[in-house]
């Protein structure tokens, strides 16, 4: 443990470095989505216009338009619903919309209504003046129908860039898709999802009655690596997912999902494209839950899209990627907060120790708390849990003014996330502190550094199951106390008023209260960890190492009044936090190599006030204990509250016997 010196050294470094760490991340609060990709994404453009050039399949009929079981949503309706938003079709007569994927589109290739990703990208910038939204969520998802053996059924598409394989062509085609998505980044988005063109193993063609062509995959596998790594090069910061994965697990592990029928030849809609299918042409009359494709390849545009039930599974499996950085930040953010526990227990008991020279005070206190971090916006996940605490110590009196303590902590809190899952939190930590005081001015100082351990289950809802991401992590906390103030003692019986702290009044009850002024310092270090998925879902993920720096000052007013053997008291301040708290957080996709991104941590409100009510009460000239209760108030996306109880013993020094 270090001394005190150079935990006083190491505080300031904090702070200095805290105050430098502003950065540009805010907290996610998307207010809208925007759309571009195929069929795969399409919610309905052919609603309102003709798919065909020809031969022409027409209109979608009312009820349908997305490619999959109709009504049913697609997964992108789906994903905005999440976050309060929706999905609709930009070409919808008289109010346009956020959705501009088309089914049957290709990268860069424009036939008839069905507009390239380029074009739809032109669009949307023409219509908002050039400039992206920086708070919506964006979704790029495009390629297939580049990607494939045959040409389109609905229009004149040259290429088959796949079988064999056409490396240029496909590193060209990778490098169109990149320049279009770094023109989203350059007009000003931000979070841009980016799935990979779905390519089935093995296992996955086996289960769906479709032959295995190892040079498609391997082609769309060239094409999303282009694709990914280019926008990395660039330094665009994008969502990868692994949506190629998701399909394969699913086919091959059907049960869990209440999924029965896998085979492309036997799809929900039958021969039905998917985009004009209703209930009047299920196969059956849940097919739409329990098969895995909407149409196959007896569909006159050539099948390929999944059904309702699969439709909610990528939309939860999206949305699990977008929010996990948040919901992982959660394990920087709560020993922030837990760690007040450990300095408010070290400053109740000071006042209890100032004795004589020459005396040690042992001393014990547990606090019980209230802890929950909201992101405050639509769609992104909380997590209450209740914090306990237990702190013991010893401290000498040098003087009748001046005592040195040290005390050891021990903390577990259980953090439950809204979406499901938790984390366990244990800290240990050890704190050195000095007390002064000089007539009515005092002073205290806390330096403490503890370890942190977490176990972390990560749970992502995904279609009918919930999949469990388990993982441990481990990290430190040092935080660095000060508090100074002024007391001032009004009589308010028993005698007239004083402002002099020396010679009260024995019949006198005084009011001792004044001004304190305070900051405490922490840096929580967070180490890099991995997720295990114990059933090989493609949800696990990695997160990169955190560094929560915090600076919170404090400014408020204390009173205490000495009643025979009891003692309340009441302290209120106001608090500040300087240091940057527009942190980012890193993950990885484990399942497939893919760049690392970061979205932004939970953001907690930079002013809060705290009170605290307590008393505390002397059982005998040598014990006394306290008991207190604070809260914390104002604090936008945080609610904290706790209760502490604690006992100081004096051990006094053993007289000297005279010998004679």
């Amino acid at each position: 443990m270090p001394g005190g010196a150079g935990m006083l050294r190491r505080g300031i470094a904090i702070f200095s470095l805290g105050l430098c760490v502003a950065g540009p991340a805010q907290a996610q609060s998307f207010g809208n989505n925007f759309f571009f990709g195929d069929s795969l994404t399409d919610s309905g453009w052919f609603l309102y216009r003709p798919l065909g050039n020809p031969p022409a399949f027409g209109l979608a009929p009312p009820g349908a338009g997305t490619w999959t079981t109709n009504p049913d949503p697609g997964w992108a309706q789906i994903l905005a619903s999440k976050f309060g938003t929706s999905a609709i079709p930009s070409d919808t007569p008289g109010i346009g919309g956020n959705n501009y994927a088309i089914g049957g589109a290709r990268v860069a290739a424009t036939q008839g209504n069905i507009l390239s990703t380029e074009t739809q990208i032109a669009a949307y910038l023409a219509s908002t003046g050039g400039v992206a939204n920086p708070n919506a969520l964006y979704a790029y998802w495009n390629g297939s129908n580049d990607l494939k053996t045959t040409t389109a059924a609905f229009g004149p598409y040259p290429g088959n860039i796949v079988d064999p394989q056409n490396a240029p062509q496909i590193t060209l085609l990778a490098k169109q898709a990149a320049s279009q998505v770094a023109q989203l980044w350059n007009a000003g988005a931000r979070y841009i999802l980016i799935p990979n063109t779905p390519a089935l193993n093995p296992e996955a063609s086996i289960a769906s009655d479709r032959a295995y062509n190892a040079n498609v995959v391997a082609s769309r596998a060239l094409y999303d690596r282009q694709l990914w790594n280019g926008l990395a090069s660039q330094g665009v910061n994008f969502i990868p997912a692994d949506a190629s994965s998701l399909y394969n697990y699913v086919l091959t592990h059907p049960t869990p999902f209440g999924i029965t029928e896998t085979s492309a030849n036997a799809a929900a809609c039958g021969n039905a494209n998917s985009y004009q299918c209703t209930p009047a042409k299920y196969v059956t009359p849940d097919a739409n839950k329990t098969h895995f494709w909407a149409d196959g390849a007896a569909a006159p545009d050539g099948g390929g899209h999944t059904t309702g039930a699969v439709q909610q599974i990528i939309a939860d499996y999206f949305y699990s990627l977008i929010v996990a950085p948040s919901e992982i930040s959660f394990l920087a953010e709560a020993p922030v907060k837990t760690r007040l526990a450990v300095v408010n227990s070290v400053r109740d008991q000071i006042p209890l120790s100032f004795s004589t020279p020459g005396v040690f005070h042992g001393w014990a206190s547990g606090d019980v708390s209230w802890l929950k971090a909201t992101n405050n916006v639509p769609g992104f996940p909380n997590d209450p849990g209740i914090p306990v605490a237990t702190s013991a110590g010893f401290d000498y009196a040098i003087s009748r003014d001046w005592l040195v303590g040290a005390a050891f902590s021990g903390g577990y809190t259980r953090q439950t996330f809204s979406l499901g899952g938790d984390f366990k939190q244990t800290e240990f930590a050890a704190s050195l502190y000095t007390a002064y005081r000089r007539d009515a001015f005092w002073f205290d100082a806390i330096g403490t550094w503890g370890s942190i351990q977490d176990r972390v289950n990560r749970q992502v809802p995904l279609g009918t199951t919930v999949q469990s991401n388990q993982s441990s992590a481990s990290g430190t906390n040092i935080s660095f106390a000060a508090e100074a103030g002024y007391n001032f003692r009004t009589a308010i019986s028993g005698s007239s008023s004083s402002l002099t702290t020396k010679a009260p009044s024995t019949d006198a009850v005084y009011v001792t209260h004044g001004p304190v002024v305070g900051i405490i310092l922490q840096q929580v270090h967070l180490g890099s960890f991995a997720e295990t998925n114990p059933s090989g879902a493609p949800t696990a993920l990695a997160f990169g190492a955190q560094l929560r720096n915090s600076a919170v000052t404090e400014l408020g007013y204390q009173a205490s009044i000495r009643l025979d053997r009891w003692e309340p008291y009441v302290k209120v301040v106001w608090d500040h936090e300087y240091a940057g708290t527009g942190r980012l957080v890193t993950a990885s996709l484990l399942s497939i190599t893919a760049p690392s991104y970061s979205l932004p941590a939970v953001l907690s409100g930079k002013d809060w006030g705290s009170a605290t009510l307590g008393t505390r009460v002397k059982f005998a000239p040598d014990v006394t204990a306290y008991a207190a209760f604070s809260s914390q108030f104002g604090q936008s996306n945080v609610v904290a509250l706790g209760g502490q109880v604690g006992l100081n013993v004096a051990f006094q020094p053993p007289v000297a016997v005279a010998r004679h």
